[in-house]
């Protein structure tokens, strides 16, 4: 993670703002509640990892900044509800809501459980809507606020092994586009990030072998969703060069289609590859549980 030198600071337009983070117990929500902390802001943390969350927190307070830990789930209506009212109680108004909780899942639709469907659309867009309903409401008594939410690069090249991820990050880029129109004559921006991948744990949760692509910095990703925070604009691709491939997919259906088709086919392989080593892991696992026969 970033390292910030602790008591130094930054005056920046950041200071003193109420920022709520989603997901801040690890990865993109994690990398940018450290590299907030010189600005000085008031940061809500939600998260459902317990351990974790209070472990950025306590990050955070070597820093010399205090936050607010709030434990939940996403998709449960009382716990949107909780992270609200807490915050509003703390802090008394939001500045800043980073939508970044969410899941992939690598699997063939033909072949995924309506389980996981169901998980990833209620994580990545139901609960993502739901609460910054809750949230627009505040921000338009208040006439200010920045709505950000975390999409991907793959809506520009859609692989088919994430076919429904893809569709509810897509869903992100609409909503956006379209609440964006909703909440200017309120004084309130709304942006749209489009990463790609980053040294995160989303592999390991997608069930995909990291290594099998060429991952980026997630802490310079960080430093650029800050200064979306300080400098609102509507849309932010990382890293920078994805520009040119969303250019080219919007121009050139071929390409959209070939490289499309190549980033789906490495996703499959690589999903098979962490199977394989799933499998190894677990054979061992099961092998050192069964006593020795001594001869």
């Amino acid at each position: 993670m970033s390292k910030v030198e602790k008591g130094k600071k930054e005056d920046s337009g950041l200071k003193g703002k109420v920022i709520i983070i989603t997901g801040a117990s690890s990865g993109i929500g994690k990398a940018v509640a450290l590299t907030l902390a010189k600005h000085q802001p008031k940061l809500v943390l939600f998260a459902r990892r317990e351990k974790k969350l209070h472990q950025t927190a306590r990050s955070l307070k070597k820093q010399g900044v205090k936050s607010l830990p709030i434990v939940g789930d996403i998709r449960n209506p009382e716990d949107r509800e909780k992270l609200v009212d807490l915050t509003l109680k703390a802090f008394g108004s939001i500045d800043i809501l980073f939508n970044n909780a969410g899941l992939g899942r690598a699997n063939l639709f033909v072949e995924q459980p309506e389980s996981e469907i169901d998980e990833l659309i209620e994580t990545n867009f139901l609960s993502l809507v739901k609460l910054t309903q809750k949230v627009a409401q505040i921000m338009k008594e208040q006439q200010r606020g920045h709505i950000v939410n975390l999409s991907t690069s793959l809506v520009m090249l859609p692989a088919y092994p994430f076919a429904v991820y893809c569709a509810t990050k897509s869903a992100i880029m609409t909503f956006g586009d379209a609440l964006r129109q909703e909440m200017k004559k309120y004084g309130v921006s709304v942006s749209t990030i489009y990463p790609g991948p980053y040294n995160t744990a989303f592999h390991e949760v997608a069930h995909c072998d990291k290594n099998a692509f060429t991952v980026y910095d997630v802490n310079k990703l960080a430093d650029k969703i800050v200064k979306l925070f300080l400098k609102p604009k509507d849309n932010l691709i990382q890293p920078w060069f994805f520009s040119i491939y969303s250019w080219l997919s919007k121009r050139f259906n071929l390409f959209k289609k070939k490289v499309s088709n190549e980033i789906g086919d490495s996703i499959l392989k690589s999903t098979k590859t962490e199977e394989k080593k799933l499998e190894i892991q677990k054979e061992l696992t099961r092998e050192e549980k069964i006593p020795a026969i001594v001869q």
